[in-house]
């Protein structure tokens, strides 16, 4: 029965392993990507405002805030996925196990999906205001 209970526990721990890659994965598309789009943003922004200018500005706000949008649901899909992973390891394994846990304490965990949250969020945020700003004071830039 223990070399059963070790099985489960190593395919758990190696599940979380490949959710932690996922959302590392997904934070790193997000940032360059971002990266690229305030680039973008920079090289587009001037003071004389046409249509085409202003159009461009719009689209790349858009596009920044739904990638940050589908970044952080896909983050969130990651960390359901390990969140169910944490409950099977408890309800099979409880503290049994002589191995360490591969997941951190509930704390420790809330604190550790933080920064997802607040660089999407922030990242979405940045967008929101940056279109509010092309559309209600577009000669500021």
């Amino acid at each position: 029965m223990a070399h059963k209970t070790y099985e489960i526990e190593k395919a758990i721990a190696e599940q979380l392993a490949v959710e932690q890659g996922l959302r590392a994965t997904r934070m790193n598309w997000n940032l360059t990507f971002q990266g690229f789009m305030v680039a973008a943003f920079a090289l587009v922004a001037s003071e004389d405002l046409t249509p085409a200018r202003f159009l461009l500005e719009i689209i790349i706000c858009v596009a920044g805030f739904f990638v940050a949008l589908a970044t952080y649901l896909g983050v969130k899909a990651a960390q359901i996925q390990s969140g169910k992973l944490k409950r099977h390891w408890q309800s099979v394994v409880a503290s049994d196990s002589p191995y360490p846990k591969p997941f951190s304490d509930d704390f420790g965990s809330r604190l550790g999906r933080m920064p997802t949250v607040i660089i999407c969020g922030t990242t979405m945020l940045m967008w929101i205001a940056l279109a509010g700003i092309v559309i209600w004071a577009p000669s500021t830039f």
